[in-house]
């Protein structure tokens, strides 16, 4: 039965009694109770469930509910062991930290206080306990009414559960989504070193050494580096997006993708839905972006609605601010060529726009880059490739910006080389290539085929209009590099191959001019032509472009 879908909830208990669209991962608490630390962080990209996990963990632990009917039929009470055991037999304190972003400490600190005195307020009935003394009364209250000093409201949530403790007669869960929320805001706004030093002693006076602890769970997107944040903590079990621990819990399997496609009238449509929202792999467990898959169902659209939930930017800065050798990588991610990094047990702000693990790890943390296939957390160093289609668009879409914001002159040129592309120009294409555009100010970062492919597909992309540009698309016997398909199949299309030539080729230009020939020639033996042909492309131009430094060779041939 189809049910309506609620983009927005993420209460597990409003999910389950107002019967909306919901996917079964109450299995997660099984998996907790089986793998957990003292204290367990598990970091995923944003808008994968975090925060419904941790609704539906408050809802089967709390000690204040009855919640036997909200999991009834769901998967956990298949095993009953667990909820005798375990179903509302805990003081539960659980709070997110997501909606803490402020422009200032001082804002920041009472956004704070606010929420902690909302999460005093679910446990307001201990103020009345016998098992509190008038001293812990008068803090509680103090705490609920807003008026706590800075160091009181460090030591606030272990204190809270010292009350709860002294209450139930049994030790706290503490449940803190999006732990990490507060520091990334911080550092955009210029006070990251003073919420840091908070954030130790908030965390760690109550997830450290802390005897009226249950257990503790975070949540978060990245892992802030032992020497930042994680010290704070009682060795905390880690579980990112490389560990094996909790690998479907987290966003949609595949099988839950089909269901929910079907289910929808979409079935037909799942081959697309893959191409643009497959590809997280957590655990070696390919997995499906929950928030865009329920918001094509609900609509019925591709796009990208991951992306446009959160900041870009990480991508603008990319370009605007990213090293040369990260440009280049990042030009090869956009092609299909994987990265090679190494996975950084945490990350330590601010990190630089350079190409270094650092930087790579926080990409794969937050969700824009995934470990290729067969890629082992253990490994000292593994490839990693853009995730899917939404992503690769958004990057894609930078790269267009930041080419577009080039001096007035390079836009015009880019025209003149993109009508020699059309006509079948060789010359012409050289010539702009050589005189305008590989010495313009575009132009500095170009030191390897990345470099240059970025290169002309931004010029591609940021003048395109009336027909559409691909990059590394499959076709024939392999992938193009670069396919210029007009709307109109009346208009000529084009094929390119790029060849880049590190050392300075034998013969000078007629050595270039002979790599650009065996590009043409592989453009032929490949049959990279053929889909434009099987489409009705009646024009079809082949390049071959090779560089060398600053300097370019184009041959051409009508295919």
């Amino acid at each position: 039965m189809r049910k309506q879908i609620s983009t927005g909830t993420e209460s597990f208990e409003k999910i389950i009694e107002r019967n909306f669209f919901y996917v079964d991962k109450t299995l997660f608490i099984k998996e907790l109770l089986e793998n957990m630390g003292e204290v367990t962080l598990i970091t995923r990209p944003r808008r994968f469930g975090k925060t419904m996990n941790m609704s539906m963990l408050k809802s089967f632990f709390d000690i204040n509910a009855d919640s036997r009917a909200l999991f009834d039929g769901l998967k956990i009470m298949e095993h009953p062991d667990i909820a005798e055991k375990h179903l509302n037999r805990y003081p539960v304190v659980f709070l997110t930290l997501k909606n803490m972003g402020a422009d200032t400490y001082t804002s920041a600190l009472e956004k704070l206080k606010i929420l902690v005195s909302k999460t005093f307020r679910k446990h307001r009935y201990i103020r009345e306990s016998a098992e509190l003394d008038e001293y812990q009364k008068e803090q509680f209250n103090v705490l609920l009414s807003r008026k706590a000093t800075e160091e009181e409201l460090e030591s606030a949530l272990a204190f809270l559960t010292e009350c709860l403790h002294a209450h139930h007669g049994k030790q706290a869960i503490v449940l803190m989504d999006e732990y990490d929320a507060p520091l990334t805001n911080a550092l955009a706004e210029g006070y990251y070193d003073k919420m840091l030093k908070f954030m130790r002693g908030f965390m760690g006076s109550v997830f450290k050494s802390n005897d009226h602890l249950e257990f503790g769970v975070l949540t978060g997107v990245q892992r802030i580096a032992k020497e930042g944040l994680v010290s704070s903590f009682n060795n905390p079990k880690v579980c990112g997006i490389m560990d094996k621990q909790f690998p479907t819990c987290f966003g949609f399997t595949e099988d839950e993708v089909k269901d929910a496609c079907e289910m929808y009238g979409l079935g037909e449509t799942y081959g697309e839905v893959k191409r643009w929202y497959d590809g997280y792999r957590f655990g070696g467990q390919d997995m499906y972006n929950p928030w865009s898959i329920t918001n094509y169902l609900d609509n019925g659209e591709f796009g990208e609605y991951w992306v446009n939930t959160g900041a870009t930017d990480i991508f603008q800065d990319i370009f605007r601010k990213g090293s040369a050798s990260l440009k280049d990588d990042v030009a090869g991610l956009m092609t299909g060529a994987p990265v090679m990094m190494h996975l950084e047990d945490g990350i330590t702000y601010p990190v630089e726009y350079d190409n270094d693990n650092a930087f790579w790890t926080l990409l794969l943390n937050a969700g824009y880059i995934k470990p290729c296939n067969g890629a082992e957390a253990e490994a000292d160093q593994f490839g990693a490739e853009l995730v899917n289609t939404e992503i690769r668009n958004i990057f894609t879409r930078n790269a267009e910006d930041w080419f577009k914001a080039q001096q007035p002159t390079v836009i015009q040129a880019v025209q003149a080389f993109i009508d020699g592309l059309l006509r079948g120009d060789a010359d012409a294409v050289g010539a702009v290539l050589n005189n305008d555009l590989l010495n313009g100010p575009s132009s500095l970062d170009l030191i390897q085929e990345n470099s240059y492919h970025l290169f002309i597909f931004g010029m591609l992309y940021a003048a395109s209009g009336r027909y559409a540009v691909y990059s590394n698309q499959e076709s024939g016997k392999g992938r193009a590099d670069c396919v210029l398909r007009p709307t109109d199949k009346n208009e000529a299309a084009a094929v390119i191959e790029f060849k880049h030539v590190k050392e300075a080729p034998p013969g000078g230009l007629e050595g270039l001019a002979g790599e650009a020939q065996r590009g043409l020639a592989q453009i032929g033996e490949k049959a990279y032509t053929h889909d434009l042909r099987r489409e009705g492309y009646g024009r079809i131009f082949k390049y071959g472009i090779a560089f060398h430094h600053k300097t370019c060779a184009v041959a051409m041939e009508t295919a």
